[in-house]
């Protein structure tokens, strides 16, 4: 006779616990609006498709379309004053878009917009992933050295030299001074008629 199971007779068993995980980290919140907008994050905020954007960009509608490498970028001033425009059309204004300023003029005005923004953030520190949410570009730019050394991509190596993190005032200043025109210099940047105007809102 086994006393020692006849013992457990009529007794709870206990329950085993489920192996417990370590709780992982939680990824820091990031409340940075970049002042550089990404082509999916134009579609986004417009809700508008791919298609309709290419149609206006070949039509000469919408903000001038910049580049860095093969990727489309929009500066958030030229985007606002479209959008202003695009509510409300006014005989006169008293701004004119970036896309109608001489070379000069138009990047020294950017890199006034661009100072001004960077005065007013903390100094933080962002991983490869971070700063590629931030800023829409691709996150194999900061992640991989060959690409960091091939683009000149400003960054902080940091304890054992494994360590790398970016600030992004710098990463601002860096894509600025490599902006591209997407478009022919001398495109006219219109603001879309009635029909196309009411098409973004309702897109």
């Amino acid at each position: 006779m086994n006393h020692e199971a006849d013992a457990w007779v009529g007794q709870p068993r206990r329950r085993r616990r489920p192996a417990t995980r370590e709780a992982q980290p939680n990824s820091r919140i990031i409340d940075i609006q970049y002042p550089i907008l990404s082509e999916s994050s134009l579609l986004h905020r417009w809700n508008l498709s791919r298609t309709t954007l290419q149609r206006w960009s070949a039509k000469g509608i919408g903000p001038p379309a910049w580049r860095i490498g093969k990727h489309p970028r929009y500066l958030a001033c030229e985007v606002d004053w479209f959008e202003r425009h695009a509510q409300i059309r006014r005989l006169s204004d008293e701004a004119a878009p970036l896309s109608r300023l001489p070379p000069k003029a138009r990047e020294e005005v950017i890199k006034q917009a661009a100072s001004r923004w960077a005065r007013s953030m903390e100094k933080r520190l962002f991983t490869e992933h971070e700063i590629s949410q931030v800023t829409g570009l691709p996150s194999y730019w900061f992640k991989h050295r060959s690409e960091r050394e091939a683009l000149d991509v400003p960054h902080y190596v940091l304890g054992d030299g494994k360590l790398i993190r970016f600030d992004v005032t710098e990463i601002l200043r860096w894509e600025i001074a490599r902006l591209t025109p997407r478009q022919q210099a001398n495109q006219v940047w219109q603001v879309p008629m009635r029909k196309e105007a009411s098409a973004m809102r309702s897109n």
